[in-house]
């Protein structure tokens, strides 16, 4: 039976000597207490150390911190070649000697596309073994984006319209530059902001300074909106008047755009763009698309619910303002493109070998959809027909809300290779298809369709 050491509360000196001597460490200066150094020499390495009485007592532990970390490195070793392969697999090839599990090991990195490569001269990475082991992709600081070589910083800010005018300190840092565009020399844009965020990297062309009022009403007047309120900044709303002679808003058209909004090429107006439509004009759009609508108009972006106006069609549909705008028609049900929700469908069920996925979908009838995905190497399981489509699309709907109710993420092929991949879930011995087709069944049942 293992019972746990305790310390006795008086300890004879000579009892406690004999005990640090069975350790492996010699003391050889008065005994000061069990909580303090006590000057030893270790009877292996030679030594001086100053271990704690108390913490050398402890099962497992030693006197000599020198020796503890060599018998924990020599625990740890692993065999040369070993250690090389496992270098190698994470796509580094060691240059040196193999140094030790947690020392930084000289390598070059094996990709041909690797960020760290510039000009011919490959990058100088030490990467330890400890953590190439753990990396799930490459042990190289640059293919694992968690560095940036400087010369290529310089020349992505380059590329970007800003030339650095210091050495380069990390992504987040300011970075002194030159714009290349107007040529102002005192900006200090970060490399993460300009490069991976894709932001503009000077404040003076991306219109986030504040300039004169005078200059801020020009601008203003120029892009058609006539100030009515005092400046307060590039980004602050500002109320204006639209000066457009022919602006289809209402009679006071007020509007309150940002400066920084019409540097950028924006117009000034609301309803001179388009974003923002008085309810009388929308509704003659929708009428001049041939669709009657059935209820207030819920904005550009809302769904508008309509009946369309041809005889042979008579279909409500729910299109939006802004898509009426932009095809130029309005009802789905008459285009010639697109899932027709009243005619005759398909829900169907698919399976890819290569891929280990099912695919839920849905097509109206007499359609080529379904070859188009045995073209590429889907397999058809079973079909359920519909009268209406509109009922075939309810029911996939809820079949995906099924799947990822279950937590069955969708299947990407990483060459994206197939269309609707968030219509797919992992095929499984657990579920085989048949079972995923009765449910299918069942949900149709259930919702009466």
């Amino acid at each position: 039976m293992i019972t746990e050491w305790k310390l006795p509360r008086q300890l004879d000196p000579e009892a406690a000597k004999a005990n640090m001597i069975a350790k492996g460490v010699w003391p050889v200066s008065v005994w000061p207490s069990s909580g303090k150094p006590w000057l030893s020499v270790c009877m292996d390495c030679g030594t001086l150390v100053s271990p704690v009485y108390r913490n050398v007592m402890q099962p497992g532990r030693g006197g000599c911190e020198p020796c503890g970390r060599t018998r924990a490195a020599t625990k740890r070793s692993i065999p040369v070649a070993v250690a090389v392969a496992a270098m190698r697999a994470a796509g580094v090839e060691p240059l040196e000697e193999y140094p030790g599990m947690d020392v930084p090991w000289r390598s070059r990195c094996l990709s041909a596309l690797c960020p760290g490569l510039w000009k011919g001269d490959p990058a100088r990475i030490s990467p330890r073994l400890s953590d190439a082991r753990l990396s799930k992709g490459s042990a190289c600081k640059y293919c694992a984006r968690i560095a940036i070589r400087p010369e290529r910083a310089a020349f992505e800010m380059i590329r970007r319209g800003v030339e650095p005018q210091a050495p380069y300190e990390a992504a987040r840092e300011p970075w002194r530059c030159t714009c290349l565009r107007c040529g102002a020399d005192d900006i200090t844009p970060t490399y993460a902001n300009v490069v991976l965020a894709g932001q503009g990297g000077c404040r003076h062309c991306g219109g986030r300074m504040r300039v004169p009022e005078e200059q801020a009403v020009s601008e203003m007047l120029a892009a058609g909106a006539q100030p009515l309120d005092p400046y307060r900044g590039v980004n602050e709303r500002w109320r204006s008047r639209c000066l457009a002679p022919e602006c289809p808003g209402p009679p006071e058209r007020v509007i309150y755009p940002r400066l920084t909004w019409v540097r950028r090429g924006s117009q000034a107006c609301k309803w001179c763009a388009g974003v923002v439509i008085a309810p009388d004009a929308a509704y003659g759009v929708m009428v001049a698309a041939g669709l009657e609508p059935l209820e207030a108009y819920p904005g550009v972006r809302g769904r508008w619910k309509c009946r369309c106006v041809n005889p042979a069609c008579d279909a409500v549909v729910f299109p939006t303002l802004g898509s009426v705008n932009s095809r130029g028609t309005g009802c789905s049900e008459c285009a010639e493109y697109g899932f027709k929700r009243a005619r005759p469908a398909l829900v169907y069920l698919l399976r890819h070998p290569r891929l280990s996925a099912v695919k839920v979908g849905i097509c109206n009838t007499g359609t080529s959809r379904i070859e188009k995905h045995r073209s590429r190497g889907w397999q058809l399981h079973s079909t359920l027909a519909f009268e209406a489509g509109r009922d075939a699309e309810t029911l996939e709907r809820e079949v995906l809300a099924e799947w990822r109710a279950q937590d069955w993420k969708p299947v990407l092929d990483e060459n994206r290779t197939y269309d609707g991949w968030t219509e797919t879930a992992p095929l499984t011995a657990d579920v085989p298809i048949e079972v995923l087709w009765d449910g299918v069944v069942q949900l149709r049942r259930l919702l009466n369709l």
